[in-house]
């Protein structure tokens, strides 16, 4: 008779659940607002957006929403290259390599700002281009979760 090996399942620990800053709930209510305030829409047909800063992605729409509200320019900046199914083969970007994930101009000043959320960290390619953008005089900033985003424009 032949044993089999037993197979155990290793623990895995969950991770914690998100709570929601007071920031982001407020962000909610402010874009509730902005988006309704000159609508015709019933109020039972009006839906609340729900916005998150745990994932780069939610922290971006976050970011996104702000400046919606504020009257800000909100560009979000893509470096990756595109798969051209016809070529077969990747075509590189025309930006440039290691730029800010965000670029929001407000008030008169335009703020680079380098997402990045848990274990993410910067590039050398990415510090070389914050360097680059610092000694050109810009504003260039890592920004972890909304709050940090909100610092920094109360800041400058």
């Amino acid at each position: 008779m032949i044993d089999l090996p037993t197979i155990s399942r290793a623990k895995v620990t969950p991770k914690p659940r998100y709570k929601k800053p007071d920031s982001v709930k407020q962000l909610e209510n402010d874009y509730y607002i902005w988006k309704y305030r000159q609508s015709s829409i019933p109020v039972q047909c009006r839906f609340k957006k729900a916005f998150r800063d745990d994932t780069a992605n939610g922290l971006a729409g976050c970011i996104e929403a702000w400046a919606k509200v504020h009257g800000a320019f909100f560009q979000r900046q893509n470096s990756q290259g595109q798969y051209d199914s016809r070529l077969k083969k990747w075509r590189k970007s025309g930006t440039t390599k290691g730029i800010a994930d965000v670029q929001v101009t407000y008030r008169g000043r335009t703020y680079n700002l380098e997402i990045k959320v848990g274990r993410d960290r910067q590039s050398e390619v990415q510090k070389a281009v914050e360097k680059q953008i610092k000694a050109a005089g810009g504003h260039y900033a890592v920004i972890h979760c909304y709050n940090d985003f909100l610092q920094e424009i109360e800041y400058y």
